[in-house]
């Protein structure tokens, strides 16, 4: 049933209408509060380019962001003062997926994969370079130039006849795959074998313009879900970031200023259901709406290699997530149900689309060798923003030799990724553990090792082709970063200490520390953990190019750091795009 909620004009009069007439048995009180100035949980918490973009229902019914950094860029249109008071509305519109349409009458992005893999295998993968930025990242600190984000093999099932229930690496891990029984369409099959906190993400390079108006996002995935194996997520930021997470468990930063909406925990100890984790972000700093244990708590029902549509609504004062039942058939989406409402004060109204994935720990908590999901007609209303091109350095992919394994009593070295499904109970997990070895296989390192100013080693390098500066105004890098900020033989400076240097087609060397605003992502949000959440894990960074260092055709980056005071411990960098504005 719908529950008939009043949302009065003003954020404050629309918390209590809201809080009064849709208090899901108290949960929503309890959120609202939180949005008056208690924290629900948490408090504030913390490219060769191989990719070329332009410009950039009925059912049951059932965050806040201060104002943006005026210091930091953006590629997105920042509103200064507090948000518009836009009247929030919501189409009673039945979805139907229509080819090219997304669900909707004129799209700004549609993307319903029927056109197929992309000609060239890139970073993002089979996706098309021109319209998806893809990164993968974990946060962890290496001592070594031979271990720079390291990803295994992810085992998959059924996509197309030549690919199938095999192994596969990055960049291959992102596929478009034939119809299944379930999935009548082409639809993404992508894959997070980063273990320990890893993730993989799919950003969109088209701007989601939701000025003075109630913006609409749809899309169609898979949204089976196992908090310590992994999960998918739909975050909206204000900038192109790379790599958006957040702190406990999942040790990342958020986006600079963004919601994120985590399909990552099941309803009332249920297996296949689904409530809905949201995360906001204020200049880094983290807020966590989490959801209770009540059992009257909204829900949806999940079932793996199938899909649920989900609709989301959002003005810069409010947030609605709509999740439908799962799909036997891909066309009919059952019992559309209303997961989260909340009034947000969003410092943006035009900003980046990105799916995610997670891998919480698969192969550790014996559930897999990766996190896998599918997903279909994704698109969002709004005008289509031109003018912004974007180029991709790709991804490090140098080889490493040896995965986990076990013999299983037998002869012969298996590959963890393997067993798991051959044998996927606790007795299966205590004997690999008991006759561990090292498989002799391989995995590919995605990111960078940065050395620092003083090592004879030579910096990084990555590259960005067929650049194109035309009339561009604006040049931005965006990265997420590893830095090694934490205490070495009695050290620990300040955040600011660590600088960022870069160096454009042989020119002149730049530096960029860290910055204040930065440096909100390294608080430790759950200090009652011990440590445990400290640090900034991948830190999303946007940071501006001089112009007069680019040319057009192929540039090339090359990064050192300074400053660090971890020995052996470097900075690395992950999921570099390049940025022009005109």
């Amino acid at each position: 049933m719908r529950l008939s909620c009043l949302r009065a004009s003003g954020p404050f009069a629309a918390r209590r209408a809201f809080a009064a007439r849709c208090a899901f048995a108290g949960v929503a009180l309890a959120t609202f509060a939180a949005l008056a100035g208690c924290s629900s949980s948490g408090g504030p918490a913390r490219a060769g380019a191989d990719g070329a973009a332009g410009s950039g229902g009925p059912g049951d019914d059932g965050p806040g962001l201060p104002e943006a950094d005026a210091g930091a860029g953006t590629d997105a249109r920042a509103d200064s003062g507090a948000p518009p008071d836009v009247p929030f509305e919501r189409p009673d519109a039945a979805y139907v997926p229509v080819p090219g349409t997304c669900g909707f009458a004129a799209p700004a992005f549609c993307e319903d994969f029927e056109a197929g893999p992309a000609a060239v295998v890139s970073r993002s993968g089979e996706l098309d370079p021109a319209r998806w930025s893809v990164a993968r990242g974990q946060p962890y600190n290496s001592a070594s130039f031979d271990d720079a984000i390291r990803v295994g093999p992810a085992l998959i099932g059924a996509c197309r006849a030549e690919l199938s229930n095999t192994r596969v690496l990055p960049d291959h891990d992102v596929l478009v795959c034939d119809p299944t029984p379930a999935i009548p369409t082409r639809h993404a099959l992508a894959t997070a074998a980063e273990q320990n906190y890893g993730l993989a993400t799919y950003r969109i390079r088209q701007p989601f313009d939701f000025a003075g108006r109630t913006g609409t996002i749809k899309l169609d995935m898979d949204l089976t879900n196992n908090g310590l194996g992994g999960w998918p997520a739909l975050i909206i930021a204000q900038d192109p970031s790379p790599a958006p997470s957040f702190d406990w468990q999942e040790r990342g930063s958020g986006p600079r200023n963004g919601v994120e909406i985590e399909f990552g925990t099941g309803w009332c100890n249920t297996p296949h259901t689904l409530e809905t984790i949201i995360y906001t972000f204020n200049d880094y700093l983290q807020t966590s709406f989490i959801p209770s244990f009540d059992c009257a708590i909204p829900h949806a029902t999940t079932s793996p290699d199938t899909l649920n549509h989900v609709e989301v609504y959002l003005t810069q004062t409010h947030l609605e997530v709509w999740v439908s039942d799962t799909s036997l058939d891909g066309v009919t989406f059952p019992n559309l149900h209303m997961l989260w409402a909340g009034d947000v004060a969003l410092p943006f109204s035009r900003g980046y689309v990105s799916l995610a994935l997670r891998n919480h720990a698969t192969m550790k908590y014996w559930l897999g060798s990766a996190a896998t999901v599918r997903f279909d007609n994704v698109g969002f209303d709004g005008p289509a923003v031109t003018g912004a091109r974007e180029y991709s350095a790709p991804d490090s992919l140098t080889s490493y030799q040896g995965l986990p394994g076990c013999t299983m009593g037998g002869a012969d070295c298996r590959w963890e990724g393997d067993v798991i499904p051959a044998a996927p109970d606790d007795a299966g997990r205590v004997m690999c553990a008991q006759t561990s070895c090292t498989y002799d296989g391989q995995g590919r390192n995605v990111g960078y090792l940065v050395p620092t100013a003083t090592e004879t080693t030579a910096p990084a390098v990555m590259g960005f082709a067929g650049v194109v500066k035309g009339a561009a105004k604006r040049a931005r890098v965006a990265l997420a970063g590893i830095y090694p900020w934490f205490e070495w033989n009695g050290t620990l400076k300040p955040v600011s200490a660590i600088v960022l240097r870069m160096r454009w087609n042989g020119g002149t060397w730049r530096e960029r520390a860290l910055t204040d605003i930065e440096a909100n992502a390294f608080t430790d949000f759950n200090p009652d953990l011990g440590g445990a959440g400290a640090g900034a894990g991948l830190l999303n960074q946007i940071i501006d190019v001089d112009l007069a260092d680019l040319r057009d055709g192929d540039n090339v980056l090359e990064l050192q750091s300074d400053g660090t005071w971890t020995g052996t411990y470097r900075v690395m960098v992950t999921g570099l795009d390049l940025i022009l504005e005109d």
